[in-house]
């Protein structure tokens, strides 16, 4: 099975290689994903991969049912590009003027057709159903995976188990990694506006200066972290915005904060919410102010089962050798793919697509971002080799 899987994906290559570089040419923001869903549809149509459309609004899924019924394999890929001007120096770079897959989507998306081609060629070993899930905004909260799941993307057929990757050059092309447990940080937003009354810089006594209060919150709040956390618990709260103020000598009536909070624990994410808005509060009240406080709840923690991500390692290391897999830290980026592993088990992994040949050595969301695209070849392989292994296994359990 695995050189079948492996010359069937080297067959298909320069298809999904076309693919990856006809999308990265168009890419398109979150929910804004038409064209990019009407060109999956058309290739999931020709290797007869039946569709379901406007899943999770620009969404959608393909089906393959193959030769038995021991499970059901879900298989996702984001969609949508960022809003960044390319500078890749690409010939294929971006047609569409400020957007960009500089995240990658755009080889998930042709990793994923490329899987369907490889296990459409080999459905008689398909031993259940999988559903390849192409879905919109991974990119901004509240991301698509919930739209998705509300609209069936996990029922008729119920899923078993769900696996997806992301592209890293962090890694070199042929590398894959995998953490069981939790691997990416929730992410929240904090918005505080701090109030206080204005009036003349010459004559602070006369009013309560926000932006001295915004500055003790910005400083206390760094307490949360460093003092109030247990600090084996990795987390992350960064105040990335400060606006207020008109002129140098008008003290104004109200400071703007936003910040991010990232943290790799549910339960501490809960109390960091409580004890951020205790001390902003408590902080501004002590000189005479007072802030409005909204935080804007973005992706869960990312947990990978252990069980799925012990087979994916396993898999792999049959396909490309023990020498592919690699254990990696967790990272404090988010991933909406988390909302997915809330409600059925499944695997989140990075495939390396790292190449100074290829000049693939910026990071993600960089506007020079580039993949070895020989990485594509390795990523299809593997989606469909752990698929058949999966069904495999569930069919000789029961």
């Amino acid at each position: 099975m695995t050189d079948n899987i492996l010359s069937l994906s080297k067959k298909v290559f320069p298809e999904i290689v076309k693919l990856r570089r006809r999308l990265h040419q168009f890419p398109e923001l979150a929910f804004e994903e038409f064209d990019t869903s009407d060109t999956i549809a058309a290739e999931l149509g020709k290797i007869g991969i039946g569709v379901k459309r406007r899943v999770g609004k620009t969404g959608l899924i393909g089906i393959l049912r193959g030769s038995s019924n021991s499970g059901v394999v879900a298989l996702r890929a984001d969609m949508d590009g960022l809003p960044v001007a390319e500078e890749s120096g690409l010939e294929f770079a971006s047609r569409n003027a400020g957007k960009m897959h500089a995240c990658g989507h755009d080889a998930h998306m042709a990793m994923l057709v490329g899987a369907a081609m490889i296990l459409s060629r080999l459905r008689k070993e398909v031993n259940g159903t999988v559903k390849f899930l192409f879905q919109p905004s991974e990119e901004k909260n509240p991301g698509g995976a919930p739209a998705m799941i509300k609209d069936g993307a996990l029922s008729n057929p119920d899923v078993d188990v769900v696996f997806g990757q992301h592209v890293t050059n962090e890694l070199p092309s042929g590398k894959f990694g995998f953490r069981p447990g939790p691997i990416m940080a929730s992410a929240d937003e904090v918005y505080i506006t701090v109030i206080g009354k204005g009036g003349h810089g010459a004559k602070p006594h006369e009013t309560v200066d926000p932006v001295t209060i915004a500055a003790r919150i910005v400083d206390s709040l760094q307490s949360v972290i460093s003092r109030m956390k247990d600090p084996m618990d990795p987390s992350v709260l960064t105040i990335g915005s400060i606006h207020g103020g008109t002129a140098p000598n008008i003290i104004p009536d109200k400071v703007e904060l936003a910040a991010t909070l990232r943290t790799m624990n549910e339960k501490w994410r809960k109390r960091a919410h409580e004890l951020i808005i205790r001390t902003a509060s408590e902080t501004a009240k002590a000189f005479g102010g007072s802030c409005k406080i909204v935080i804007s709840h973005g992706y869960p923690v990312l947990v990978n089962s252990e069980q799925e991500t012990l087979l994916a390692r396993s898999a792999l290391t049959s396909l490309y050798g023990k020498n592919a897999a690699v254990t990696i830290p967790p990272v404090m980026g988010a991933e909406d793919f988390a909302y997915y592993l809330q409600k059925i088990p499944g695997t989140f992994w990075w495939i390396g697509t790292g190449s100074r040949k290829a000049g693939a050595t910026s990071s993600i969301h960089s506007s020079k971002f580039r993949i070895d695209e020989s990485s594509l070849m390795h990523g299809a392989a593997f989606l469909a080799y752990l698929t058949i292994e999966y069904l495999r296994q569930r069919g000789r359990e029961s």
